[in-house]
C-alpha cells in the first residue's frame, strides 16, 4: 500500500463555492433573530405563569382576610410599565413576596389549627373528669405516654391537666420527680464507646476463611495493617 502525502489529500478544489461575507453576516442574523424569537416566546410563557400564579395568590390571600398587595396604594399597575424587563421583574418580586405571605399565612392557621384542637380537648377532660367520666382522661393518657418523649414536655402536659398520672419517661413512675426521670434517661442511653470497641474487636477477629472456604489457606498468614 502507497502511502498518501497528507499535505496533498484534500488538495483537489471543491465544487462549493465559499460563502460570502454578506452571506455569513446573513446567516448570523437568522441565527441571532431565531434565537432572539425563542427567548421572547420563553419570557411570554413565564410572565403568563407568573400572573396565574399571582392570581391565584392574590385570591387566597383576600379569602384568608388579607388584601393582597393591590391593596397598596403606592404600587404601580403591570400595565402602566412598559418596559418587558422591568415589568417581569416586577411580576416575578410581587410572585415572591406573596409566596413568602402564603408560606406564613398558612403556618399561622396550622398552629391555630392545632390549638383549637388541643383546647377543644382540654375542655372536654374537664367536663368529664368533673362529671366523674375518666375514660378520656385515661385514653389521652394512654396517648401522651406513646407520642410524648421528652420529661419536660411530659411534666408541662402533666400540670396543665392539673397534675395528672402521666409518669415523666416511657415506663417510669407517676411519683418519680424531673431530676431522678432524667438522670434514668441518661443511664439508659446506650454506651456508644462501648459498641465501638465492640465493633473493632468483631472486625480484627476477621479471617479471610468468612469471605469464601477457599480462601481457609490464607488465614494462617492473614494480619491486619495497623
Amino acid at each position: 500500500m502507497t502511502d498518501m502525502d497528507k499535505r496533498r489529500r484534500n488538495a483537489r478544489p471543491s465544487k462549493y463555492r465559499p460563502r460570502t461575507d454578506a452571506q455569513k453576516q446573513r446567516r448570523q442574523q437568522l441565527w441571532d433573530a431565531r434565537a432572539e424569537a425563542r427567548k421572547r416566546r420563553q419570557t411570554a410563557d413565564d410572565e403568563a405563569r407568573w400572573l396565574a400564579r399571582l392570581a391565584e395568590l392574590e385570591t387566597a390571600l383576600r379569602d384568608h382576610g388579607h388584601n393582597g398587595i393591590h391593596g397598596r396604594r403606592h404600587t404601580r399597575p403591570l400595565d402602566s410599565i412598559t418596559d418587558d424587563a422591568e415589568r417581569f421583574g416586577v411580576l416575578k418580586a410581587r410572585v415572591e413576596r406573596l409566596e413568602a405571605l402564603w408560606s406564613i399565612d398558612r403556618r399561622k392557621r396550622e398552629t391555630r389549627g392545632k390549638i383549637i384542637i388541643g383546647g377543644a380537648l382540654l375542655a372536654e377532660l374537664i367536663d368529664a373528669t368533673l362529671t366523674g367520666d375518666r375514660t378520656l382522661l385515661t385514653t389521652v393518657l394512654d396517648i401522651l405516654d406513646r407520642r410524648v418523649d421528652l420529661a419536660r414536655d411530659r411534666l408541662t402536659v402533666r400540670d396543665l391537666l392539673g397534675d395528672a398520672p402521666l409518669p415523666l419517661r416511657p415506663g417510669g413512675e407517676v411519683a418519680e420527680d424531673l431530676s431522678t426521670a432524667l438522670q434514668t434517661m441518661a443511664n439508659d442511653t446506650p454506651d456508644f464507646d462501648a459498641l465501638v470497641q465492640e465493633a473493632m474487636a468483631e472486625e480484627n477477629d476477621f479471617r479471610p476463611s468468612d469471605i469464601d472456604g477457599d480462601y481457609a489457606d490464607l488465614d494462617p498468614v492473614w494480619r491486619r495493617e495497623a
